[in-house]
């Protein structure tokens, strides 16, 4: 008997380490997710996305693609492809399926090569903006019929030697289109419903490097004809748009080493709303850097969009990783990668959001990656939005599962924590603040939690001080009455 059930709990053993190793294998990934503790250091987390399928141009059943530049999801789910090297726009379903093929449209009764674009959007009314760069136009498309351009305004604020070369676009919840012109460093160029010029929007900063406080330094000391000849400081261009369902726009940056130039949310005045929530300045994408030749390579984000839910995707192109991070700029996955495999990249341009999907555009491997949320991504998701919409007991029960699955999770003591802030339950919420690393939240507990301290003893404490006061004056009264 006893040989029996040996046999029998090596075999069940046996049976157990081969299914888990099954499930290894099937969970693993092409890629590394990572997550980043209190201190700021990398560690390792559990998958939040996973590729599901890669297409090229062949597997659409629309030729090969040549150097594509940018895509869009419309509201009906269909993904309208800038297929640039090939003067087409391609109309895929969510499963990459072809629906249509546009080469040419009608514009004043003569059919035109859509040649040359570099960015388009689509309305809700299924009307087509694209930018066609080398013409200096944006299109304005309707049934195949070009209805309308965006051309170089005509304006003080724009110079005679301004050459108009429109990459990306957008328009707003108003109607207001907001296009991106190579060599413009004075912003967004904003436009009315009626296509007339309002002006710039949201400029980036000069960035503040010794080589431009040497060369401010140095212009201080010159001559007038001196200063002219010298080469002057730009800010640095804006990479990609995204004009989000809630009204503010957000921006992309290319080449920058200011963290917070590289990832922008614009109210209506222009102004960044990351930097008004009271947190410190953050880094978009990778928080610990690599090194090429002792200079770090910093992240370079060439396209940003922002689903229905508020959850920002950022792709850097310096890594070929997706960010994805919260309204409050938290870190909710990383996924993707340089390389050649499945669901990872040589040059990503652009990103795309349906449902619970990511879609990403690679330009050189000419194809587009589809990701899914695993279970533990979609968890993570669910708690930031059952948080957002109030009910923090469910939002605390989640981030508890998030927790048992990743104990590095500093999102999920951040989250627990901030749920029980809302609950009025200080106590435990300083315990797993502090380790979330966010002093702001812990410091706004920590003096809730005083207050509710100095409210619940502050009487007895009071009635004590008096007692004492009380007892030292009649001790002291006996003391003279003795002399």
């Amino acid at each position: 008997m006893r040989k029996r059930k040996t046999c029998r709990i090596a075999l069940c053993l046996a049976v157990a380490m081969f299914a888990g190793m099954g499930l290894e294998a099937k969970a693993q990934s092409n890629f590394n997710s990572y997550s980043y503790d209190e201190w700021g250091e990398s560690v390792a987390a559990p998958a939040s996305y996973q590729p599901v399928m890669s297409r090229n141009g062949r597997e659409i059943g629309a030729g090969p693609l040549n150097t594509p530049q940018d895509f869009f999801m419309d509201g009906d789910g269909h993904l309208y492809v800038a297929d640039t090297g090939n003067n087409r726009i391609l109309v895929l379903d969510s499963e990459l399926a072809l629906l249509d093929t546009i080469e040419t449209v009608r514009m004043g009764g003569e059919e035109i090569l859509l040649s040359d674009i570099e960015g388009i959007y689509v309305t809700k009314d299924h009307v087509l903006y694209a930018s066609q760069t080398s013409a200096g136009r944006v299109l304005i498309i309707e049934d195949g019929e070009v209805t309308g351009t965006i051309e170089k305004p005509e304006s003080n604020l724009i110079g005679e030697d301004f050459v108009f070369a429109p990459t990306k676009i957008g328009l707003d919840v108003y109607g207001r289109a907001y296009v991106l012109s190579k060599g413009c460093y004075s912003g967004l160029m904003q436009f009315d419903l009626d296509g007339s010029f309002m002006g710039y929007f949201g400029a980036n900063k000069v960035e503040v490097t010794a080589q431009v406080a040497f060369n401010y330094m140095w212009k201080s000391i010159l001559s007038d004809e001196q200063r002219a000849a010298m080469t002057s400081i730009l800010p640095i261009e804006y990479s990609n748009i995204d004009c989000s369902e809630d009204g503010f726009v957000y921006t992309s940056t290319v080449g920058t080493q200011l963290p917070k130039s590289q990832i922008k949310k614009l109210n209506p005045l222009g102004n960044n709303i990351y930097f008004a929530l009271g947190n410190e300045e953050f880094n978009f994408g990778d928080q610990e850097f690599t090194y090429n030749k002792g200079k770090a390579n910093h992240p370079s984000f060439i396209d940003v969009k922002a689903d229905k839910d508020g959850f920002l995707f950022a792709v850097d192109l310096t890594s070929g990783r997706i960010f994805e991070r919260d309204q409050e700029a938290n870190l909710v996955a990383v996924f993707g990668g340089t390389g050649s495999q499945l669901g990872t990249f040589t040059t990503p341009v652009a990103v795309e959001v349906w449902g619970d999907r990511v879609y990403v555009l690679d330009r050189l491997k000419n194809n587009i990656t589809v990701f899914e949320p695993t279970e533990y991504g979609a968890l993570v998701e669910e708690a930031i939005i059952t948080y957002n919409e109030g009910l923090y007991e469910e939002s605390s029960a989640l981030w508890k599962q998030v927790l048992a699955r990743n104990a590095n999770s500093k999102l999920a003591y951040n989250g627990i924590g901030k749920a029980y802030t809302q609950g009025e339950e200080y106590t435990d919420a300083l315990e797993y603040l502090r380790y979330s690393g966010d002093k702001y939240s812990y410091s706004r507990a920590f003096g809730k939690n005083r207050l509710v301290v100095v409210r619940k003893y502050g009487p007895y404490a009071f009635a004590v001080l008096v007692c004492l006061i009380a007892a030292v004056s009649v001790r002291a009264r006996m003391r003279r009455k003795k002399r």
